[in-house]
């Protein structure tokens, strides 16, 4: 990157950046029955000459991870062709980009999520076009963009602290605090294992000098 979050060549950059990335076919399906299947799908932006990735705040009236950011996405089901159907539906229904303004550039290795053991693969795409972002309102709290470059820079690192139902003491997380949000948990796994993949250098997984922020 040039001149902080300038690009020089988007698309250069851009078909490095899939050239990087694994394979759309090389997703297994999920096995008849797998209810432990999950996608989603990190979109990029192209904004005055950088690249932003697109965050959602899950809403606060959601039974599990209300307030926390996302990618949008969701759990594989009857209705989807594979996984990366099941990114493209969500995101549809999330936050309102369908899936012929997307260009898929690849995949990465995903995980499980701790608390529910459920298998996470992530997709990534290009905004193409002008969409305009809906989200939905029993979903999505908020929509934001990070730029690409701010998600690597260790100014932007610090820990969160936040404490599991039914236990006494908060535990710490590392995090990305950018803009006033709070990028933690699986969804801060998943964005550096993203730029381990698409730079040329492992990204720091925190600052010297982390800044805490306490959960509510």
């Amino acid at each position: 990157m040039q001149d902080g979050n300038k690009i020089r060549n988007i698309r250069e950059y851009v078909e490095g950046m899939r050239r990087r990335l694994h394979l759309v076919d090389s997703v297994a399906m999920p096995k008849p029955g797998d209810k432990k299947s999950a996608a989603v799908l990190v979109p990029l932006i192209h904004h005055d000459g950088a690249l932003e990735v697109l965050y959602t705040r899950r809403s606060d009236r959601l039974a599990s991870h209300r307030g926390q950011v996302a990618f949008p996405g969701g759990r594989f089901d009857h209705r989807d062709e594979n996984l990366l159907a099941a990114a493209l539906r969500e995101t549809h229904e999330e936050v309102g980009i369908a899936p012929h303004h997307i260009r898929v550039l690849g995949t990465f290795p995903g995980r499980r999520t701790n608390a529910t053991d459920i298998a996470v693969t992530p997709f990534v795409g290009l905004i193409e076009g002008d969409p305009i972002l809906t989200p939905d309102p029993k979903e999505v709290a908020e929509i934001f963009h990070v730029p690409l470059a701010a998600l690597s820079d260790p100014r932007y690192r610090g820990s969160f602290r936040w404490k599991r139902p039914g236990q006494t003491r908060a535990s710490e997380f590392p995090a990305i605090l950018y803009g006033g949000q709070v990028i933690w948990g699986l969804t801060f796994s998943l964005t550096l294992t993203f730029l381990d993949h698409i730079l040329d250098r492992p990204t720091r997984r925190r600052s010297s000098q982390p800044r805490l922020i306490n959960s509510k």
